[in-house]
């Protein structure tokens, strides 16, 4: 008789974020001093300098992140995307024809550049002493991505047909052309909030899709209908924040009438707790994107031998963002290094892992973060970090 397979034990791997506000705040405070002294051009040093007091101190199952990243070449992409953008907002007081050329420019070459990054930042993490690795390809890149582009291309092509021929200076022409534009502007606006969910998906699918460590290639599982619930709920939240809030506006414009001193105090009275509301309402809708987004991408992240989830909580998180505002306001901002480490604490230690394998036995992954030599070379340029 055979008996019968049995089924592999899985192995908990948790993460665990070792650094505190007070070591930060030094690295910090030199950060802020060398970036304002060098108008700004210091800032991708800085990062490099973040990230690896970052990853040193994020332990996963014991053993800590490490970031390889040379900032020279993190400056490189960040001087490059400055003259980008630069001729982008310089573009817009030639002539609008001429900034829908730069957004077309600008759109044709940011999935190009977003992809770098990951590679850039991917490649230069490594976990146990073997680096990781992404490996998304430039289409996918350019698929994942469109859904953003088309609203806002049409707003810039409806703009730059009805301003064509007008006269800055003519304060009626202007008016008349924004009055026809409105119901362009409104329908690419819905389109954009129609189309963000989906978006949205395609991004973490692309992202979490293309993760690699050792032989283990990373799939993204989830669906887009629970970006569009995730959608829905943060519009239900917004919607009665801003009913809410509207009410309270209403009350207070309500008292506010002329010749009545009381009615006066009152209405001031009342706007500080409507002020307190709208920040809660705000805090409570931030704290819901981002929980929700984390949420719904690691728990559809997998590979053959590996499982995520996480379980970061709004509440926890909104009143976390609520007292780091408070102690940042009341401290004059000297507080923010010791906000950034406790919410990074709080959302990587939300994530766990677990294995069925044993992690020391895996082997290095035998192709390269890019696939190609030129992907790869454009990764190693542009060293640009916008969001992983």
């Amino acid at each position: 008789m055979i008996a019968e397979e049995q089924p592999a034990t899985e192995r908990l791997m948790t993460v665990r974020f070792t650094a505190s506000g007070s070591e930060y705040f030094r690295i910090w405070i030199v950060n802020l001093l060398l970036t304002v002294v060098t108008l700004g051009f210091y800032l991708p040093f800085a990062k490099a300098r973040r990230l690896r007091y970052f990853y040193a101190n994020t332990l996963v199952d014991g053993q800590p992140l490490a970031f390889h990243g040379d900032a020279w070449k993190m400056f490189r992409g960040y001087v490059l995307m400055l003259i980008i953008f630069g001729a982008y907002a310089l573009s817009s007081y030639v002539s609008n024809w001429v900034s829908l050329g730069a957004f077309v420019v600008l759109a044709v070459l940011w999935p190009a550049l977003w992809r770098s990054s990951l590679m850039f930042r991917l490649g230069n993490t490594s976990w146990r002493g073997l680096r990781m690795s992404f490996e998304g390809t430039l289409g996918d890149a350019y698929r994942a991505m469109l859904p953003l582009f088309v609203p806002g291309l049409l707003i810039l092509a409806a703009t730059a047909w009805y301003m064509t021929g007008v006269d800055p200076k003519d304060e009626p022409a202007v008016k008349a052309a924004n009055e026809s534009m409105l119901p362009y502007m409104g329908a690419a606006t819905l389109l954009l909030a129609a189309l963000t969910p989906w978006a949205m998906w395609r991004i973490k699918r692309y992202q979490h899709g293309g993760y690699r460590y050792a032989q283990e290639a990373a799939r993204f599982s989830g669906r887009a209908g629970s970006f569009y619930l995730l959608g829905l709920k943060l519009l239900l939240v917004g919607v009665l924040a801003l009913a809410v809030l509207g009410v309270g506006a209403g009350m207070a414009f309500a008292m506010m009438k002329p010749g009545q001193t009381g009615l006066t105090v009152h209405a001031v009275a009342l706007s500080v707790p409507l002020a307190l509301l709208a920040w809660i309402a705000f805090s409570w809708l931030t704290a819901l994107a981002a929980a929700g987004l984390q949420n719904l991408a690691w728990n559809h992240t997998q590979s053959p031998q590996l499982r995520f989830s996480s379980g970061l909580r709004v509440r926890t998180l909104t009143w976390l963002k609520i007292k780091n505002m408070l102690l940042v306001i009341v401290t004059l901002g000297l507080y923010r290094p010791f906000a950034v480490v406790s919410v990074a604490r709080l959302h990587l230690e939300a994530v766990e892992a677990r294995t069925s394998s044993d992690v020391d036995a895996w082997l290095a992954h035998a192709g390269t973060s890019a696939g190609t030599g030129s992907g790869e070379m454009s990764g190693d340029f542009f060293g640009i970090d916008v969001g992983l």
